[in-house]
C-alpha cells in the first residue's frame, strides 16, 4: 500500500489548483467520490460539484459520502456512458473546472476530452491526473498508461490548449487545459 504521505490527498490538491468558494466542479469518471467531497467542501453553498460515473454502485457510494460529510446538497451525481451517451450530460459551459483523473488508459480519449471541453466554461479549466507512465507500485500495467503527449494531443483535437503541469504524487503526473481562443 502506498504510503499516506505520498498519495493524493485531494483537500490539498484542489487548494493546490486554485479551487474557490462559489465555483463549479464537473469530475468525469468520479468513482466513489474521493475527489468530489473535499471539492464540495471548498465550494461551498453558493458552489455546486457534479460527479459523472457510468457504474451506478460508484454513484450511490459518492452520494453516501456526500450525506455523511453534510454536502450532499452541493454534490449531483449524473450516470453517463461518457464514451456512448444518448444526448444525457453535463450542462454546456457549466464547469469552472472539469477534472479527469485516472480514468484515460481505460477510455476513448477522444469522446472523454469532447465531454470536458463541451462541459467547461470559455475561462475555466480541464484538470487531468493520470497515472506515471513508469512502473509504480499501484495502478494498471505501465503499458496501459497514456503518456503525457498522447493526453495533449487528444485534448488538442479536442479545442484544449496547454495550460500547465503539476504534480499531484511520486505516482502521477498533472496537465491543465483551456479552451482554444
Amino acid at each position: 500500500m502506498a504510503d499516506q504521505q505520498t498519495f493524493i490527498r485531494p483537500e490539498d490538491f484542489w487548494r493546490q489548483l486554485g479551487l474557490r468558494a462559489g465555483q463549479t466542479v464537473v469530475h468525469l469518471g468520479c468513482g466513489a467520490g474521493f475527489y468530489l467531497i473535499p471539492a464540495a467542501k471548498i465550494v461551498g453553498r453558493k458552489g455546486k460539484v457534479i460527479g459523472v460515473d457510468v457504474r451506478e454502485d460508484m454513484l450511490q457510494e459518492a452520494e453516501s459520502r456526500a450525506e455523511r460529510e453534510k454536502v450532499a446538497d452541493i454534490v449531483q451525481t449524473v450516470r453517463i456512458d461518457l464514451e456512448n451517451h444518448d444526448g444525457q450530460s453535463v450542462p454546456r459551459a457549466a464547469a469552472d473546472w472539469t477534472l479527469i483523473a485516472n480514468i484515460l488508459y481505460q477510455a476513448d480519449q477522444a469522446k472523454i476530452f469532447a465531454e470536458a471541453a463541451r462541459a467547461t466554461k470559455p475561462h475555466g479549466t480541464v484538470a487531468v491526473v493520470e497515472w506515471d507512465t513508469a512502473s509504480t507500485p499501484l495502478g494498471p500495467p505501465p503499458e496501459h498508461r497514456p503518456t503525457a503527449k498522447e493526453i495533449t494531443a487528444a485534448a488538442a483535437a479536442a479545442g484544449l490548449n496547454t495550460a500547465g503541469t503539476f504534480s499531484p504524487s511520486p505516482y502521477h503526473f498533472g496537465l491543465l487545459f483551456k479552451q482554444a481562443p
